[in-house]
């Protein structure tokens, strides 16, 4: 009787805790939408605009940007979308081809012992990247072509959040987005002058 008891006290505690532990779990936050309205759209001698997205995504480690809440191609479409526009001219074509959005994560090596247990180490190490290329093509084969390729790399502690995490992810992207825009936007100043009105800004 007693046994029995001690059991039903025990397995109540058991699942108290697990209840505690479960209502303790933050909710995932809600991060802000990625977005090129500030700055002005560039405006290409072309038809139309498309975008066509090569890079496939292995969906294992080391990778991990399908995990990501915020996506590297998807930031890629959405600045093509909100920066490149077509005036019209029906005798030439635009295609933004993304060739790289890749997150790559890596274990770090981690102190142990005694050390280990009073040090917050780094570890894992991460490599965003991105490339995609830009190219106009005319009806009498006339050509130009843009590219930019950026990739950044960020650390993070061993008792990093969940949320923290995530928005690690964003800021990345965020920052590499910016870089990404800076260096196709002097890529097209570089090559494309020809379907420009006039040389364009960040």
């Amino acid at each position: 009787m007693l046994r029995s008891i001690a059991f039903r006290i025990g397995l109540l505690a058991l699942l108290g805790a697990v209840l505690s532990a479960c209502a303790a779990t933050p909710e995932r936050q809600v991060l802000p939408e990625l977005n090129f309205n500030h700055v002005s759209q560039i405006i290409l001698d072309v038809s139309e605009v498309r975008v066509v997205n090569e890079y496939r995504s292995p969906l294992k480690a080391p990778n991990v940007e399908h995990e990501m809440p915020v996506k590297i191609d998807q930031a890629v479409r959405k600045w093509a979308e909100q920066r490149l526009r077509a005036n019209g001219n029906q005798n030439a074509f635009a295609v933004l081809t993304i060739k790289d959005a890749s997150v790559v994560e890596k274990q770090l090596e981690k102190k142990t012992g005694l050390t280990g247990f009073f040090t917050n180490d780094q570890s894992e190490r991460y490599e965003f990247r991105v490339m995609a290329e830009l190219r106009i093509e005319e009806v009498n084969g006339n050509k130009a072509i843009a590219t930019a390729e950026v990739s950044r790399i960020k650390t993070v502690a061993e008792d990093i959040t969940l949320n923290d995490r995530d928005m690690m992810y964003f800021q990345q992207v965020e920052q590499l987005m910016s870089d990404f825009n800076v260096e196709m936007v002097a890529s097209i100043n570089k090559f494309m002058q020809p379907f420009l009105n006039g040389r364009l800004t960040h």
